[in-house]
This record gives structure tokens, sequence and C-alpha cells, in this order.
């Protein structure tokens, strides 16, 4: 993978001709948010992800016989960031007779500054062991292509019924990149895959 880095010149004279302040339009440098750029990310809301409604959250690319709803409570992870609250979004991954995959896709466009380097966390939870064939993975920018970290119940440490939390780090592209998130299971297993507490907030330190 190639990343590519500006360098500015350190000569004061060299540094004129290229002001900080012209690295980005200045609409996408003042609607920079310096908190938590995704909505509803405690799935707090109280609604359920759509195909198509005004939800932040939507759902495509369904696999097999799968479907999603909202379960309680969320997440019983407690760390420096909290825990979870009242919901938690669950993704039900059955097979049917003609797929022996099965999976969904939960995506979000988010309020992000182009350059800033961000940190993502989330929690998760499988319900059963699925003999190691169902995992969760976070797709999320990368340079000018993209970055993913994927978890499976296989991994050594990750049992079923616990919640975890995963994570990763990216520098923005657009003012609206997109995170997304792949629920799958394998060779016709069956899961049900909760996902909860998601935090895309800014992230001081380098990501490359």
């Amino acid at each position: 993978m190639s990343i590519s880095k500006c360098i500015f010149p350190s000569s004061p004279s060299s540094l004129s001709f290229f002001p900080l302040t012209l690295s980005f339009p200045l609409d996408e440098r003042t609607t920079c948010s310096t908190s938590n750029t995704i909505s509803d990310g405690n799935f707090e809301s109280g609604i359920t992800p759509s195909t198509g409604t005004p939800n932040p959250w939507k759902t495509s690319n369904f696999l097999g016989s799968s479907t999603y709803f909202l379960t309680s409570p969320g997440s019983t992870l407690t760390t420096s960031s909290g825990s979870g609250g009242k919901y938690a979004f669950t993704a039900s991954l059955t097979p049917d007779p003609y797929s022996p995959s099965s999976g969904l896709t939960l995506t979000q466009t988010l309020r992000t500054c182009p350059g800033q380097n961000y940190s993502i966390s989330a929690d998760f939870r499988f319900s059963d062991n699925a003999e190691n064939k169902c995992s969760i993975t976070l797709i999320y920018p990368y340079g000018t292509k993209q970055g993913s970290v994927m978890t499976g119940i296989g991994i050594p440490g990750i049992a079923a019924g616990v919640w975890y939390q995963t994570g990763a780090l990216f520098q923005a592209v657009t003012k609206s990149d997109v995170f997304k998130v792949i629920f799958a299971c394998e060779e016709r297993k069956r899961n049900l895959i909760g996902f909860d507490r998601v935090l895309v907030k800014p992230y001081t330190g380098n990501v490359f």
C-alpha cells in the first residue's frame, strides 16, 4: 500500500507560498468537529437502522436470510469512555438454501475534516462460537484506498457471549467519509453479532 505525506518547505520565504490556512477550503475547515463525528453511535435513539429512510445508519448487502434489529440492554463493557446504554444493534446472520454465506453491511457517512486524523472504537459480541466461521470487519478511509480491521470469533481470547472492543486509526479524505461494518458468517453458520458504542473522534497521533 502506497501512502503519501505532504511536506512543507522549512524556509520562511518558501512557506509564504504555501500558507497553512489554504490547506483546505474554508467551508471544510470551519465545519470540522472536535468531538464524536458519528451520529447515534450508541443506538440510543431507539430507531432501527433502515435501508433508505432518514436514519444516520443504513443497512445493505444482505446475504442468505440475514436480518437485524435493536436489542436491549446495550454493551456491558465499561471503559474510560463509559459503557453501553439501553440498546445495541444486532445482526442476525442466517444462511438460506441458496447461499452458504450470510451477512449484511451497516454504513454511516461521517462528518469528517480532510487531513484530520481520527480514531474508531466500537464494542461487539458474538452469541455463538459458530465453529470460528463468523467475523466483524470495520472499513474506513486509508489514504487513497480503504483500510480494514477484521475480528473473528476464532481469534484467541474472543469468547461467545462476551462484549469486547475493536478499533482503528485513519486520516479523513473528504468531509463526508464513509464508515462501514461488515457482519459475515461462512459455511452455513449462524450467529447474532451485537454492535454498540461506536466512537469516531479526532486523534492527535500519527495514523500512517
